[in-house]
């Protein structure tokens, strides 16, 4: 009879060779000891994800969220800034016109705060804005000044505006909405200011001023126009020889007629008074009294001292226009200053970090010109295309 081998799976190893449990056992420790290892790696791999992560949330996503401006429950974050300076900086470029970013940039946080001071306050005033008003100024911000109602309604003209708006807000990046609150709200602000400005006289007391210019504080150069004024020369000769200004040949040292409240740093000299040498009882005389060439005022802004000479005072004389605006600019400032403690909140933040970080956002979102194509070799001599 034939025999059959069989194999035996359950058969006991061969001698030397590990079992079934020490296999299993082994195994178990080598995952113990690789597993610092596994967990190190893992851990290396979160950083590696997580900490750019981080840093991009911190950059790109935080700042933006960040308190600006609090007017109540009004709340404009850093990105608002931004997008409100990108508005009038691409308006500007979409012009041609100079665009100051660092100037626009410390008046930007100011304007916004304004702005919705005057919307939430003018009320109380009897002022408001209408929807016809907000597209009047839409209009002349594309290019259709001074048109009617019945004109901006006609078919084919309102099809041409309806356009040109929209690739405004395409160049600019932003939505019609955003653009009409920014409208609505400086309208505001305006509407305000001219109510205001009412109350602003025309006719005021002014003083002529001129100004002697020094590169330095050089008390000798004052000494010597003093003496030439009191020898009966006039201003205007003494100026011409001793100011340092690069445009005396044609200002002839005349700085202007100022009414009070225009030139706020230089009001108490202009119009201050002050005890008489003599006695309480006495008149007061004035700060710098009349055809008297004052001390040396340093300038900051334009790097230079000024020696200052008023030569006449009018009582009743009528406030130029850029006088005037300025009146009428520090009666709103007055104003505002005089609304803030009524409002429930407010908070108007502004450091050298979020100046840095909203300067340079809007740095990045400037529009560059195209470069205008160069024309081939020998272009229109019958050798180029």
């Amino acid at each position: 009879m034939a025999t059959t081998d069989r194999t035996d799976t359950g058969s006991a190893p061969a001698a030397g060779a590990p079992g079934r449990r020490q296999i299993i056992a082994r195994t178990k420790a080598q995952k113990r000891r690789n597993r610092p290892f596994i967990i190190a790696g893992i851990l290396i791999l979160l950083a590696v994800l997580v900490i750019p992560a981080v840093a991009y949330v911190r950059e790109f996503v935080l700042p933006p969220r960040e308190l600006a401006v609090r007017v109540n429950d009004k709340v404009y974050t850093r990105g608002d800034v931004v997008d409100f300076i990108r508005f009038h900086q691409r308006l500007a470029e979409e012009r041609a016109a100079p665009f100051n970013i660092t100037d626009n940039l410390l008046g930007a946080l100011e304007t916004i705060s304004d702005n919705e001071i005057a919307f939430q306050r003018a009320p109380s005033m009897g002022v408001t804005v209408t929807t016809g008003e907000i597209d009047a100024v839409v209009r002349d911000s594309i290019g259709f000044p001074r048109l009617s109602a019945e004109e901006a309604n006609a078919p084919l003209m309102r099809s041409d505006i309806k356009e040109s708006l929209r690739q405004l807000l395409n160049r600019i990046q932003m939505s019609e909405s955003t653009y009409r609150e920014i409208v609505r709200k400086q309208l505001f602000r305006d509407k305000v200011r001219q109510v205001l400005t009412a109350d602003v006289s025309r006719i005021q007391p002014q003083v002529h001023v001129y100004s002697i210019d020094l590169t330095e504080a050089d008390l000798n150069v004052v000494d010597r126009a003093r003496k030439r004024l009191a020898a009966g020369e006039p201003i205007e000769e003494v100026a011409v020889d001793l100011s340092a200004a690069p445009d005396i040949a044609r200002t002839r040292g005349e700085v202007g007629w100022f009414p009070q409240g225009v030139d706020l740093d230089n009001d108490r000299l202009y119009f201050g008074t002050t005890e008489s040498p003599f006695g309480p009882e006495e008149p007061r005389v004035r700060v710098l009294p009349l055809r008297t060439l004052s001390e040396p005022v340093w300038d900051g802004e334009a790097s230079v001292y000024h020696a200052y000479y008023i030569s006449e005072l009018a009582e009743t004389r009528e406030v130029d226009d850029a006088a005037y605006d300025a009146l009428s600019e520090r009666a709103l400032r007055i104003w505002i200053a005089d609304q803030q403690p009524e409002l429930d909140e407010y908070a108007l933040i502004l450091n050298s970090e979020i100046f840095g970080w909203i300067g340079k956002q809007v740095r990045l979102s400037a529009i560059r010109p195209t470069p205008t194509p160069e024309p081939p070799p020998f272009a229109g001599l019958g050798f180029g295309p």
